[in-house]
């Protein structure tokens, strides 16, 4: 298969096409497509029961797939299993490890399972997560943060194209989050590895993430870089918040063509189309507003939508495109 995407030249670690699975007489996935690439961070997104779950564990040779097909690398796991799997490295629940041994001596257990993983590939991945000056203590000795560490240096000695881990940052305190964050960021952006995020939180993806997919009630809704997301705005419609002294009395006269709703006793917003006169709008308003003798204090422009108030209305609508 051809693994290079003519948009970015970059490789394709992961394909998925038209993946279906039920579990009993539910149907959990519905015509799943992904494409991730090698050198990003793709951040797999959905509220808790969308999917993510089963469709990694389907990646990872957990769960059989009921149709459709995936390849790793250029790997078919259906036709080539044992290639498409070694090129996977992943952590899906918490990583399992042996606490009355040593970080070092947990690699080198793992190590062995797999072709090749020299002494000077465990100091490179050690290194690599930050954990040289730890590496000889025991396990029963780590915090969470540094445990979930040593499992990414675990999941990447073999070299896999395709790092995928389920909800990393689980438990984890912020100084954790944010250096599992660097890790990830630096295993995909320079050591060309695709790292694929399972979480549903929003605020942590934003920070991590090239591109996300967000999949709802097991489909997918679309695949979109962090700056769509941000800078969407589904109308194309710029907004505006305007403090007053009655907003009762100001959406009396406000015309219906700006979309006037209330937030509270003395605020409201409005919007002005993005091909209209900004200027002219709000002048529009104001004149209307002051001419009705009703008092103006401010107006401000409303910021673009949070990337967690995109994925709400994306999610709930169960699917909307982003412009």
């Amino acid at each position: 298969m051809n693994t290079e995407n003519n948009t970015n030249n970059k490789k394709i670690a992961l394909k998925i096409e038209k993946l279906n699975k039920t579990l009993g007489k539910r149907h959990i996935l519905h015509d799943i497509d992904i494409e991730a690439y090698e050198g990003e961070v793709f951040g797999f997104l959905g509220p808790n029961g969308a999917g993510k779950t089963t469709t990694i564990k389907i990646i990872v040779g957990l769960l059989s797939l009921d149709s459709g097909d995936i390849s790793i690398g250029g790997y078919n796991i259906n036709k080539n299993f044992e290639k498409a799997l070694a090129g996977i490295g992943g952590i899906v629940e918490n990583p399992e490890m042996y606490k009355h041994l040593t970080g070092r001596e947990n690699l080198m257990q793992y190590a062995r399972m797999r072709d090749g993983v020299t002494k000077e590939r465990i100091d490179e991945v050690v290194e690599l997560v930050g954990l040289t000056k730890r590496i000889d203590e025991k396990i029963k000795r780590y915090s969470l943060g540094m445990r979930q560490r040593l499992g990414v240096a675990q999941a990447i000695l073999h070299r896999p194209k395709l790092l995928i881990l389920d909800e990393p940052t689980n438990g984890l305190d912020p100084s954790g989050i944010k250096e599992l964050r660097d890790i990830l960021k630096k295993l995909a952006h320079e050591e060309n590895i695709c790292v694929m995020v399972s979480s549903h939180l929003m605020s942590e993806m934003e920070l991590m993430c090239d591109r996300v997919g967000i999949i709802a009630n097991g489909s997918i809704i679309g695949t979109y870089t962090i700056e769509e997301m941000i800078n969407s705005n589904s109308n194309s419609n710029t907004e505006y918040v305007l403090e007053v002294d009655s907003t009762e009395k100001a959406l009396s006269v406000i015309d219906d063509k700006y979309s006037p709703q209330i937030i509270d006793d003395t605020h409201f917003s409005l919007s002005i189309k993005s091909d209209e006169n900004q200027k002219e709008g709000i002048y529009a308003v104001n004149k209307t507003l002051i001419n009705s003798d009703i008092k103006l204090y401010t107006v401000t422009h409303k910021d673009n939508k949070s990337l967690e108030e995109v994925f709400i209305e994306l999610t709930e609508l169960g699917g909307k495109q982003i412009d």
